[in-house]
């Protein structure tokens, strides 16, 4: 083979040159990011815009579960509603921790061909994500049909990138975590300080009005009305403290069994609210991915407020049940029943923020959500969360 001349070795050296410009430039986008949902996009985008590739993906795993996935982000398309099954080849370097250049997957013995919806693919340039011997994940850039293909330089050039981006997304997740315990931190501050201060006042507020409403010598009719007004005012406001200190005293952190967090969150709604409430579970439920269990915390801590709110019911039950599957949720209280108007309300963008969050939460999932008035009176909320696998 003859050596290669002057100008190509000049050519090569000032594509390298540009190459390397331009993994400056993207690494300068992704370490600016701190936050991690912004950083994984940001992360796809800046793949794909440095390959100059059609399309591209990043898979996250869950890094307590890593075969399941944690996050899935899209850049070129629309994107899917849910998350992939995982066996498609874009899953291969995550299993391999080998990269993967193929011309036309369709040529491809490990191919399974695209979901519906998904835009026609032609050539597939993937790799891994990972960070001192830990994967993170896979990212992946795509042509369409008849596209070109993908070159020994490029894949040289993501991998490049892709250890840059390992980096970061761990350093956003040690980020997250930080910035999650000074809320939890500072959240317990303020419930203690609620607890200690403003409860109490409600309390001797509520004992002496108590004291003069016994009183023989109070007789003056519209005195009586005031003080028992009063005593409304109170027991509503001492009411309303409990439901922040609840609130505030919410711990979604999922770093414990899942059957000793939900008998904690119910009993601590049970102190603060006075409301009896029951709890019943049914499967292996520390199976359930942490971040499905972390939703489905959210869920029932905002329906459990809702109870304790709107319905008058002086006792809840919550039932959680998992088949492997799915993870199943209701919350069912005696009250007087969610009104027709309400009902007719849900689907509009006006409806109540709790109901709106929840039903976001179930979305996310690809589950379902159900609020209705039992036949017998009070109010159930149903969800569905499935599991999602890799």
């Amino acid at each position: 083979m003859p050596a290669p001349s002057r100008s190509d070795v000049t050519e090569m050296l000032q594509r390298k040159v540009q190459e390397l410009n331009a993994l400056i430039k993207v690494n300068a986008r992704i370490t600016s990011q701190l936050g991690l949902e912004p950083l994984l996009q940001t992360v796809v985008d800046a793949a794909r815009e440095l390959v100059g590739a059609a399309m591209g993906g990043l898979l996250v795993l869950d890094p307590v579960d890593p075969s399941r996935y944690e996050y899935f982000k899209v850049s070129g398309w629309p994107g899917p509603v849910g998350f992939p099954e995982g066996h498609g080849l874009f899953a291969l370097p995550y299993k391999t921790g080998q990269p993967l250049r193929v011309a036309d997957i369709r040529h491809h013995p490990r191919s399974v061909g695209t979901p519906a919806g998904h835009p026609p693919v032609g050539a597939l340039l993937a790799v891994p994500l990972v960070m001192r011997d830990h994967m993170l994940g896979s990212l992946f850039l795509a042509h369409r049909p008849g596209g070109p293909a993908f070159s020994a330089e490029d894949e040289e050039l993501l991998m490049a990138f892709s250890t840059q981006a390992a980096i970061a997304i761990e350093n956003a997740r040690l980020y997250t975590k930080a910035e999650q315990l000074a809320v939890l931190q500072e959240r317990a501050r303020i419930s203690q300080r609620l607890h200690d201060s403003v409860s109490q006042i409600f309390f001797v507020l509520g004992i002496e009005v108590d004291r003069l409403l016994r009183s023989a010598r109070i007789t003056d009719p519209e005195l009586l009305q005031a003080l028992r007004r009063i005593r409304s005012l109170v027991a509503h406001g001492a009411g309303e403290t409990r439901a922040a200190i609840f609130s505030l005293s919410e711990d979604i952190a999922v770093d414990r069994p899942a059957e000793q967090m939900l008998e904690e969150l119910v009993r601590q709604f049970e102190r603060t609210s006075g409301i009896e409430t029951s709890l019943v579970t049914l499967g292996s439920l520390d199976m359930v991915p942490k971040p499905i269990l972390r939703s489905a915390m959210k869920i029932i801590s905002e329906s459990l407020n809702n109870v304790r709110r709107h319905s008058g019911s002086p006792v809840a039950t919550v039932s959680v049940s998992f088949d492997g599957q799915s993870l199943y949720l209701s919350i069912q209280d005696a009250g007087c029943g969610i009104s027709d108007q309400a009902l007719a309300q849900l689907a509009e963008p006006s409806t109540h923020y709790g109901i709106r969050s929840m039903r976001s939460l179930v979305e996310e999932f690809n589950g379902s959500f159900a609020i209705f008035r039992n036949d017998e009176g009070g109010t159930t909320v149903r969800v569905q969360l499935p599991r999602r696998t890799v």
